[in-house]
């Protein structure tokens, strides 16, 4: 049985001196990103949490898990008018592996805070859930897992929910998704995690966006083709995102 005086030495070792606290994590480097901003990063810390993860704040990063992951958000301003505030929102996941994944999406407000929340929700929508099933390992019900054969490869894909703004027509997108679908198919990924967004949006009067990502690298030949999946037409702004990623299939 312990003496009092251990017991006293043991709370000041742990309580005061901290030796036996968790040494620090090795943190990564800024990557010359913007500064991280404090709502952003408080959201997404709080989402790591209410998922089961163990997060916390260390200067720029959040540490997810010990140091699995490594998370910081910021944002810059896009457009400002009388009614409307829009802004870019860059999320950067730096796994412990190496890996830096950008998640860059828009925010939709009336002020600074709207935007800020709008585009925290489209994240945790689209990207969040998908990042965190793959990269931490936990278990998710807002994913969806399908296996594909990429490359003549099988693979394991873990789909976000797909988001739409403005007024898309929700019939149109399955024969949409059956066309990434077979664009994937027919793309020759090299063996380990990948991820990759697909992004559509109409503009009435002016050219469609079309955005193809893999890796966080645009892909051109697959963007020429993705501007002729079946979009719908419109007389209205809409927009579709899609973000998924691609591992190796596990062993049977």
């Amino acid at each position: 049985m312990p003496s009092f005086l251990n017991r006293i030495k043991f709370a000041w070792d742990y309580f005061v001196r901290g030796r036996h606290r968790l040494p620090p994590v090795p943190l990564p480097p800024d990557f010359h990103y913007s500064p991280p901003d404090p709502f952003l990063m408080s959201f997404a810390e709080e989402m790591f949490r209410s998922h089961g993860a163990h997060a916390f704040r260390d200067g720029s990063w959040i540490v997810v898990d010990g140091g699995k992951l490594f998370v910081r958000a910021s944002w810059f301003l896009h457009q400002k008018d009388a009614e409307d505030f829009i802004i870019q929102t860059d999320v950067v996941c730096h796994t412990s592996a190496g890996l830096h994944i950008v998640e860059s999406f828009g925010g939709f407000g009336t002020d600074e805070k709207s935007a800020k929340l709008d585009a925290c929700e489209i994240f945790q929508a689209s990207s969040f859930h998908a990042l965190f099933v793959t990269l931490l390992g936990h278990a998710c019900e807002h994913v969806e897992l399908e296996s594909w054969t990429i490359g003549g490869i099988p693979r394991l894909l873990t789909f976000g929910w797909a988001t739409f703004r403005g007024q898309f027509p929700s019939d149109c997108w399955n024969p949409i998704y059956a066309a990434i679908q077979e664009q994937m198919e027919s793309c020759p990924l090299p063996h380990g995690l990948h991820w990759v967004r697909y992004y559509f949006a109409f503009i009435p009067g002016g050219n469609p966006v079309v955005e193809v990502l893999v890796d966080n690298e645009p892909r051109p030949d697959l963007m020429s083709a993705a501007a002729e999946f079946p979009w719908p037409p419109s007389d209205v702004f809409y927009s579709a995102r899609l973000f998924f990623t691609v591992q190796d299939s596990p062993p049977q």
